[in-house]
């Protein structure tokens, strides 16, 4: 069975859950720019999303071992949502947040080099074509970008305004799949037997669609035309993934399957306010135009 638990291997990893989160915590508690700094975090995670997705999903560059699951792809990409979801994007949030500069930034490069050198001792990660120099020459240039990210959503950039709308989507809708489908063991995949890793090769296409459909109904009209659609939508991708046979088992659970969706386009309509509105009315300092708008 895959929910299955095995110990052998999970400390190292729950050490750095922990010790991140606390990262996490305590950078939300200093900062009070707590709704940007949320909508930088979650831009930065689908980032890393996406580029595991093409590195591991598809390349496969390395392996994780946390050894929370006994299937060996499950457990693997397990390990993949805790690094992108957490590790890393918890930490570049904190850099950002407090304006640490080229000596910090090189410090928690050095860091993660260090942790890849020591989980690759241990058998908790293996790397197949990725070789350790690249993580501490990317991970410096991520750390610029989230920066970057923040700066251009302090201005009021739109196409940075619209990406984090997405990616905001994305992680949501990712976090929701991946959990439901471990859950109630719905997979995506092609052919007749799918297997994990066909999962999380076919999964993220779809909800990359289904994450920038929203997003662009959502944006043009957050209100009740917009979210219909947006839900119109959402089953015609669904009729066709199983008319093709790309998902099987309970994938057609009503109540799951409309809850995820409705969960995605309510939480696109929360971060397009707090994108296009509650941003921009802070930053632009129109307290009076805010609040006769209901904002």
């Amino acid at each position: 069975m895959a929910r299955k638990l095995n110990k052998k291997h999970p400390i190292p990893f729950l050490i750095l859950l922990v010790l991140h989160s606390c990262l996490l915590i305590f950078t939300f508690y200093k900062n009070k720019d707590r709704k940007r700094l949320t909508i930088t975090l979650l831009s930065g995670m689908g980032l890393c999303f996406i580029f595991e997705y093409f590195v591991l999903s598809l390349f496969n560059a390395y392996r994780y071992k946390p050894k929370l699951f006994v299937n060996k792809d499950l457990d693997n990409f397990m390990g993949a949502i805790l690094s992108q979801a957490i590790f890393v994007p918890f930490t570049v949030i904190f850099l950002t947040a407090f304006k640490i500069g080229w000596r910090g930034k090189a410090f928690f490069a050095l860091f993660f080099a260090v942790i890849e050198k020591l989980f690759l001792r241990m058998g908790v990660h293996q790397n197949n074509w990725w070789k350790t120099r690249f993580t501490i020459t990317l991970i410096p240039i991520f750390f610029y970008i989230n920066d970057f990210w923040y700066q251009q959503l302090r201005i009021g950039t739109p196409i940075f305004q619209f990406g984090s709308l997405f990616l905001s989507i994305l992680v949501n809708g990712l976090n929701l799949m991946y959990s439901m489908s471990i859950l109630r063991k719905f997979r995506f995949g092609l052919g007749r037997w799918h297997r994990w890793k066909e999962h999380f090769m076919v999964a993220p296409i779809y909800s990359f669609t289904l994450s920038m459909t929203t997003a662009l109904l959502i944006k043009k009209d957050s209100h009740a035309k917009g979210i219909i659609s947006a839900f119109a939508f959402t089953k015609i991708m669904d009729m066709l993934v199983m008319r093709t046979g790309v998902a099987k088992q309970n994938f057609r659970h009503f109540l799951i399957n409309n809850s995820i969706h409705l969960l995605m386009i309510f939480w696109a309509v929360l971060v397009k306010k707090w994108i296009y509105q509650d941003l921009n009315c802070k930053e632009l300092d129109k307290g009076e135009e805010c609040e006769k708008a209901g904002i």
